[in-house]
């Protein structure tokens, strides 16, 4: 059996000389065996705090010694093990969390001192043994999630409930979400953008305007390098924790664009081109892939750009992540469409490709990350939403059937393992041996809302009901807890608000010889609350079923609800029909503003 591999701070530290274990039942029953409690520490490659904790509080030599005479020391990687950070975080990383042997939480915090540490060793040391009686074989079950088991569809007023609690939260002075610390909260302001399309509400596009400019001109934002920071400590955006992630970074270079598609402002674009640069240029492997992170390093990103190009940038993680890069893939397929499709496209088909050749196993599933050719972690319901959705922009962008197949298959297989007995998905497979707060699974509520997505997606792409009524259902399910979490139900709300907003479809008829390659990408980067591509070769049963004529080929029928366009057979000509589109639309509702007309 292979050693573990623990990863510690890349400054000399002592930190190895703990006895660390893996998570695993070994060593939770070494524990019984011994009579001791767990020391869990939750670290991540890029935190500086992690580094700063292994420099100092885990290289006291005392601290050492006691450590390993009386806990069993168990270490994990945050990116690797989401799931275990997720029952077990204590507010931030790096995370120190001390167990009972049967895995339920004693006390615990984040970054502690090698002056707090020891007196705190005795602490849990005296609680544990005057109550391990008690404690000893407790493992307290998490509270359910909030679920409507009875919902078909999610009522239009959860949305709008969201919405209030988001403008309750809005800084007018500096933009973002309350004051210190601030995150950009992308999903946030994706919901503002299509609150604003819907319903012409201002105020909505100008707290999402707001937001996006102040991270953007701030220091949140590296000027130089490109890509945005994890998050800022102060409100006004100024100071920054200097790690970059991948997947933060994806989920900005789309928002930027969506916000270019709505509000028009080149600026945007240019800042998702900047973050998609640094993105290829430094997280980019060979293989196709992309590295998770960037190191935090606030010397060498305090220097001006010349200084900086003398010295070696930050670290970065090289491991491969299936949700972070499902969510870069989809960001560079709006790129191609947005910016340069000869640039942005191959990278993300080249990478498509080898996600699923690397991270699928048709006997194991799909995994979570992979090691230097060693996947690891199968089943994590994180990956096969975000992987689902990417096959689906896949297909969208490309016409290419393979990608739908693939994305159903990996709903079949969260269908097998992750799916519960009222409908919605577990976050990881039944593990009855698992040790500690793992064996109780979780029904997350982003990436339930995730799935749901897909179902829509498939329903509206496919013309199959059954999709679009599971989709609708699943998501209503989760319409209470979503509610009830306020800004953070803000991802939830965007699939909800689908459920609601009129489908306009965008079909492709081509052929063989004449694909529609062209109107296939321009199409792709129009923005719509509810908008679907698909292709029908010549011939297909799909085609033969639309009524569409065989010329001309190719040709894009555009549709909202009874209402198609002529066939538009050049991208020139696809703002024009849907403009025709809109008239139309307009006057078949009394009293309706005409397209050129700003919705009061």
């Amino acid at each position: 059996m292979a050693e573990p591999t623990f990863r510690f701070s890349p400054r000399p530290n002592r930190a190895q000389e703990i006895h660390w274990h893996e998570w695993a039942s070994e060593a939770f029953q070494k524990a019984r065996d011994e009579d001791k409690p767990l020391l869990l520490s939750i670290s991540a490659v890029w935190c500086h705090w992690c580094h700063v904790m292994d420099e100092t509080t885990y290289s006291d030599p005392q601290i050492i010694s006691r450590i390993n005479s009386d806990f069993i020391p168990v270490r994990i990687d945050n990116d690797q093990r989401p799931d275990i950070n997720q029952r077990y975080n204590m507010g931030g990383w790096p995370t120190t969390a001390f167990l009972t042997p049967a895995g339920e939480i004693i006390t615990g915090g984040t970054f502690i001192t090698p002056e707090q540490m020891a007196p705190l060793l005795d602490q849990v040391l005296d609680h544990w043994r005057e109550h391990k009686t008690e404690m000893g074989d407790q493992l307290n079950p998490p509270a359910a999630p909030n679920i409507n088991l009875h919902a078909e569809r999610p009522a239009p007023e959860s949305v709008t409930k969201i919405m209030e609690a988001i403008r309750d939260q809005f800084d007018r002075a500096y933009g973002g979400l309350g004051l210190a610390p601030k995150f950009p909260q992308p999903e946030v302001w994706d919901l503002c953008l299509i609150y604003f399309t819907a319903s012409g509400d201002g105020w909505s596009a100008g707290m999402a305007a707001r937001t996006l400019d102040a991270m953007a001109g701030s220091s949140l934002f590296d000027g130089i390098g490109g890509g945005f920071f994890r998050y800022s400590t102060t409100r006004e955006w100024t100071i920054p924790h200097f790690e970059k992630m991948l997947d933060d970074n994806a989920q900005l270079i789309k928002l930027y664009l969506h916000a270019y598609q709505v509000l028009g402002d080149e600026t945007y674009r240019q800042i998702a081109d900047a973050v998609l640069t640094w993105a290829n240029k430094n997280l980019l492997n060979l293989n196709g892939l992309w590295g998770g992170s960037q190191d935090a390093d606030e010397e060498y990103y305090g220097l001006p750009q010349e200084e900086r190009e003398k010295r070696e940038a930050p670290f970065v993680d090289p491991i491969m992540y299936t949700h972070a890069n499902a969510q870069m893939i989809s960001a560079h397929l709006l790129a191609a469409s947005l910016i340069n499709p000869t640039g942005y496209a191959p990278i993300a088909l080249t990478a498509l490709e080898a996600i699923w050749d690397r991270m699928w196993d048709d006997e194991a599933g799909l995994f979570h990350y992979d090691d230097d050719g060693e996947p690891k972690v199968p089943g994590q319901l994180i990956d096969v939403t975000h992987l689902t959705n990417t096959l689906i922009d896949g297909y969208e962008f490309t016409g290419d059937p393979l990608y739908l197949e693939r994305a159903q298959t990996l709903i079949a297989y969260a269908d097998r393992v992750l799916k519960a007995d009222n409908g919605a998905f577990y976050d990881h497979p039944e593990t009855p041996d698992a040790p500690g707060r793992l064996r109780h699974r979780q029904q997350p509520l982003n990436e339930n809302a995730l799935m749901a997505r897909a179902f829509l997606r498939l329903g509206e792409i496919l013309e199959e009901e059954s999709w679009t009524l599971r989709g609708q259902a699943l998501i209503a399910k989760f319409a209470p807890t979503a509610e009830e979490q306020g800004m953070f139900g803000a991802l939830w709300a965007t699939v909800a608000d689908r459920v609601h907003a009129p489908l306009l479809s965008a079909t492709i008829v081509q052929s063989h010889h004449r694909p529609g390659t062209a109107l296939r990408q321009a199409i792709y980067g129009l923005f719509d609350r509810n908008r679907i591509v698909r292709t029908w070769p010549v011939g297909s049963p799909e085609f033969s079923r639309s009524g569409y004529p065989e010329i001309p080929v190719p040709a894009l029928y555009i549709c909202q609800g009874q209402t198609c366009s002529a066939p538009v057979t050049d991208p020139e000509g696809i703002l024009p029909a849907l403009q025709q589109l809109q008239q139309e639309a307009a006057e078949q509702i009394p009293n309706a503003p005409s397209p050129d007309e700003s919705p009061s």
